[in-house]
């Protein structure tokens, strides 16, 4: 806090006025001089030669109270508390500076660590009627700050934040406590006070920004933040949480302007050229993205995140063969990373994107396949539901149901409710035929999503497949087709229904419907043949099973129905 200073003519002429204080003219103006020297350095904050100048004149009128209580204000500024101490104490019992003097003990002892001590003082101070009574508040509210009484602090501030000189700081320290106590609508007034009073005040911008993104209010949150930037364009906070807003939102031409300004500049750090980049890919600008990659890994080598979001790209670019050099590489230098076998798990189980060119093919063996899942498997996070989940869903993927339904069963224990995770355990219990656990997850995922057809469709087809209340499964999948009339999966779960109700005829018609939708799909072909057989028509079911062997030469089942209407036997034997 500042002291109220004595006008300097009246301090002049208390110098030169009583004869008997300065016998000597020589050493008045001395004092004189010093003192107005001492004045004109505290006005520029400095605060050493102040003191040195003060201590002079104080040598040339040792009992010159104000000049006493000058060195108590200058030794408190420079950190010197028992001398200040000692100086606010030798005026304290005169009236005229006993309330400034008070202060600087209080200050004094703050800063020494005697805090009962100093809110003694300040609790007394506050009740006088001209002392600053917002600075003793404030005061007060950093004490109980530093002892975490918050409901203490927040109510100095409070009573602070009514009076006449209030300042933008009591507004943005009373703002932080309202938010941390979970009043958000006090939080976000007193905040929009501050900037009312501060424009350039970018901590209370910021404090508003995330208290609108706490709140959902994404918009006014974003433009928060802008402000913010604006204020101070290098707030890397302020980047963060906008970028990731930005990028979460699919606004990636948004993004690009906020970051190409300090990319040009050379003012984003790596973390920041990734985020560009990856701004710039979202953005289709390919070239441009993968331009700020390679200049990364000049200048930085191939670090894990760099390698991590190049093999990205071109996985989904289908450039699979460069990826796989990238993934490989990356599984050399962190091979503990689960992350970094995800992309070489999609490539090596054909879910990867189609490849770009011949020269980007990628063939591996079923042996390297396997082991490569043996070895991913075992970097698994144990505590991370979407490791897991990917985990399952590549095993499952690749006909390993049993140590798919570990990983998923991991992944649920994690995520109860997550509607991927439920989806893909589903899966797996449909193709065990253990329908019930698959019905147990759909059950859920349809009354989360009643609108989905696609879970409608599957829920439908797994009652079908367990033969249980086949109108119901009728009705749902019937409203997924109202929803895709083209859909030729949800034709074949229709049709399957049908064939389970032994109505032959329908289910054929519409199967064929669906083999016309969906071209050399394994499933709706066997289960044409088995329509076909049912309806005694051993020559169009072989055909059927022919073309869904073709699709899936390794379904051991469809090629032992061949064998049996081939011999003569009927199917239902």
């Amino acid at each position: 806090m500042r002291h109220a200073r004595l006008p300097i003519t009246l301090f002049v002429l208390s110098l030169l006025a009583p004869a008997a204080a300065y016998p000597q003219e020589q050493a008045k103006e001395r004092a004189v001089v010093s003192y107005l020297k001492g004045v004109l350095r505290e006005s520029q904050n400095d605060f050493q030669n102040a003191y040195q100048y003060y201590l002079y004149a104080s040598s040339q009128d040792p009992d010159n109270a104000y000049l006493t209580l000058k060195l108590a204000r200058m030794a408190l500024e420079l950190g010197d508390l028992e001398r200040a101490k000692q100086y606010a104490a030798k005026v304290r019992p005169m009236p005229e500076y006993a309330d400034e003097a008070g202060m600087i003990l209080a200050e004094a002892s703050y800063k020494l660590g005697s805090t009962d001590e100093a809110l003694n003082l300040l609790n007394e101070l506050r009740a006088k009627p001209s002392m600053p009574r917002v600075a003793i508040l404030k005061l007060i509210a950093k004490i109980y700050l530093d002892r975490k009484d918050l409901p203490h602090a927040r109510a100095a501030l409070e009573e602070a934040s009514t009076l006449p000189g209030v300042d933008v700081t009591v507004l943005y320290e009373l703002g932080i406590l309202s938010a941390e106590a979970g009043k958000t609508d006090r939080a976000v007034e007193l905040l929009q006070q501050a900037l009312e009073m501060d424009p350039g005040f970018p901590e209370a911008e910021l404090a508003l920004a995330e208290l609108y993104a706490h709140t959902g209010r994404r918009e006014e949150a974003k433009q928060a933040y802008r402000e913010t930037l604006g204020l101070d364009p290098e707030n890397r906070t302020a980047l963060k949480e906008l970028t990731d807003m930005l990028y979460a939102d699919g606004e990636f031409a948004d993004g690009i302007a906020v970051l190409e300004d300090l990319h040009r500049d050379g003012k984003l750090d790596d973390g920041g050229e990734i985020v560009y980049g990856r701004f710039l890919y979202k953005a289709g600008k390919t070239g441009e993205a993968l331009a700020v990659f390679n200049a990364l890994m000049k200048k930085s080598g191939e670090k894990p995140a760099l390698l991590r979001v190049v093999s990205e790209m071109e996985v989904e670019q289908g450039d699979l063969k460069t990826a796989l050099g990238h993934l490989k590489r990356l599984v050399e230098i962190e091979p503990n990373n689960f992350s970094n076998y995800v992309g070489l798990l999609l490539i090596s189980n054909g879910l990867a994107p189609s490849p770009s060119s011949a020269g980007e093919a990628v063939t591996i063996s079923d042996k390297e396949r396997e082991l490569l899942i043996d070895e991913a498997a075992a970097h698994v996070d144990r505590a991370s539901g979407d490791d897991n989940y990917v985990m399952g869903s590549v095993l499952r993927k690749a006909g390993r149901p049993d140590r798919a339904e570990q990983f998923l069963l991991r992944a649920e224990q994690i995520d109860p409710e997550k509607p991927s995770t439920l989806l893909e355990l589903a899966t797996v219990y449909n193709g065990m035929g253990k329908y019930d656990e698959a019905l147990k997850r759909v059950v859920v995922l349809h009354r989360e999503k009643p609108d989905d057809p696609t879970v409608a469709n599957f829920y439908g087809y797994l009652l079908a497949e367990k033969g249980d209340s086949l109108e119901r499964a009728a009705e749902l999948i019937t409203e997924a087709l109202e929803k895709e009339p083209e859909n030729g999966y949800f034709l074949d779960s229709l049709g399957w229904v049908k064939f389970k109700m032994g109505r032959y005829d329908e289910a054929l018609k519409i199967l064929l419907e669906a083999a016309s939708k969906i071209k050399d799909d394994a499933v709706i072909w066997e289960h044409i043949g088995d329509t076909y057989s049912k309806l005694q028509n051993s020559r169009q079911a072989i055909a059927a099973y022919g073309k869904s062997l073709s699709v899936d030469p390794k379904n051991a089942g469809v090629s032992e129905k061949i064998k049996k209407l081939e011999s003569g036997a009927s199917l239902d034997k």
